[in-house]
């Protein structure tokens, strides 16, 4: 179920707030949390049911991996303890590995003379997100951060529908205090309005902005290697929108919903694209990301130092970027994507370290420029075509015009249909006006702001006849 459909608009989220405000009323806080969980595997389960007991199972099974490891803590077994994290992590790191990355490395071996039959796995939406929350949470139980052990809600925790497909990515014990504090169980008209209001215009940036760019997108890459240097660098630049537009729509709509239920999750994005350095980029983009990277990996990995020098903490910095590459998928488009970060932030912090200096204009546009091309691998099915692309967009075929190709006997114009007033509002938005959470946070709700909240939705959701997927559950 997407949450761009009039099942989930019209049925199910109604449904769901109802019935968890419903339960808290009659002082019902497990019932309602049952409520939630219940809800979250319909919601799961409507996509693809089959892929339900994977959810489920994998829930299970961390639930009982770390109910092992908080009890070996707290009778002092440490070598028991560390034995059952690394087997809650290899769990985890094996499922991720076989949906996502198996493929990816049997092709590799197919490559070096081998002639292995590729599997037909289909990649379970969510997988990525679910799996590095519950590694999250094995940490925190190995490290004694957490000794919370319920699983209503943990399941809740893991399956909580707004995060669940795409994030944000959430920490236990935040979760856990909010869980279970019953007067968040009672309506509160000023989350309502604000929760409905930045859902809204998440809902806006995915149907209106990023969807309409979508096709355009498409039939860009589609093209590549046949394009003059304006459709190119339009491509590229309105894929670059697309996939903020799509992403932080998605995360406004689920900080929105979790707020109408009085349930504060991290918010995921902050005006990334007015980042003056590829340190801020990541600082601004996919915060959750980072922060969880930062925390149970960078902080390990330089404390793994006996005395960590500063060449130290810059390994570390290529390793956790690598990674972060790796993690949005299996192909060597992505393996490019990760080795530009993993070594433009090592370029950034050693510039940093230096005390080097550059304008800011400057910084901001190689920042710019350097993930516009980052994002031309991440977006191409291969290497070859972000290859094609990057050529057209240096010239390879000069000029400004629009290319011409022969389909059969007649000549095709390809002009691709540019939405260019969307176009055009995207960049003017990300340039000039404020985030979707400095506009929820600073504005009072009013009766024009209501009306705009009103007149964006029915524009939303007249455009809901083939609601498409996010971009995000691809990775």
């Amino acid at each position: 179920m997407l949450f761009n459909s009039y099942a989930f608009i019209f049925a199910f989220f109604p449904v769901t707030l109802a019935g968890y405000f419903f339960w808290g009323c009659q002082k019902k806080q497990r019932i309602a949390n049952i409520w939630l969980v219940l809800a979250s595997f319909l919601f799961y389960g409507y996509w693809n049911v089959k892929y339900l007991p994977l959810l489920v199972g994998s829930i299970a099974v961390n639930y009982l991996v770390s109910g092992r490891i908080i009890a070996a803590r707290e009778k002092g077994m440490d070598g028991r303890r560390k034995a059952f994290f690394l087997l809650g992590l290899l769990f985890n790191l094996s499922l991720l590995g076989y949906y996502k990355y198996l493929n990816f490395f049997l092709d590799i071996v197919n490559q070096l003379g081998a002639q292995i039959s590729l599997l037909d796995i289909l990649l379970p939406f969510g997988i990525s997100f679910f799996t590095i929350t519950q590694i999250l949470y094995l940490l925190d139980c190995n490290e004694g951060v957490t000794k919370e052990h319920d699983i209503v809600n943990y399941a809740l925790f893991v399956s909580f529908f707004p995060h669940l497909l795409s994030g944000p990515i959430l920490y236990h014990k935040p979760m856990m205090q909010q869980f279970r504090d019953e007067s968040l169980l009672h309506v509160n008209w000023e989350n309502m309005a604000r929760g409905l209001a930045l859902f809204v215009i998440g809902l806006v940036k995915k149907v209106l902005i990023a969807d309409t760019l979508s096709g355009f997108v498409g039939t860009g890459f589609g093209h590549a290697g046949s394009l003059a240097v304006l459709p190119a660098w339009l491509t590229a630049v309105a894929y670059m929108m697309q996939l903020y537009y799509d992403f932080s729509g998605y995360s406004d709509m689920a900080v929105g919903m979790s707020r109408m239920m009085n349930i504060k999750i991290p918010i995921n994005f902050n005006s990334p694209y007015r980042a003056g350095s590829l340190i801020l980029f990541w600082q601004r983009w996919h915060m959750s990301l980072t922060n969880a990277l930062t925390g149970c990996l960078y902080m390990p990995l330089v404390r793994s130092f006996r005395s960590p020098s500063f060449w130290h903490t810059i390994l570390a910095v290529f390793i956790v970027f690598f990674i972060v590459g790796i993690w949005h998928g299996a192909g060597w488009n992505y393996v490019i994507f990760a080795l530009m970060h993993s070594v433009g932030m090592v370029v950034n912090h050693v510039w940093k370290h230096y005390h080097l200096w550059m304008p800011k204009f400057l910084g901001h546009l190689l920042t710019l420029g350097y993930v516009l091309v980052s994002m031309v691998f991440f977006r191409a099915a291969d290497v070859s075509g972000a290859v094609r692309l990057l050529s057209d967009m240096a010239g390879r075929h000069g000029g400004f015009d629009w290319p011409v190709s022969e389909v059969g006997q007649t000549v095709v114009i390809q002009t691709f249909g540019l939405p260019l007033w969307t176009f055009l509002v995207a960049v003017a938005l990300v340039i000039w006006c404020p985030n979707s959470n400095e506009l929820v946070k600073k504005r009072q709700p009013s009766f024009f702001a209501a009306l705009a909240v009103a007149i964006l939705l029915a524009a939303s959701v007249c455009m809901l006849h083939q609601p498409t997927e996010f971009l995000y559950l691809q990775f």
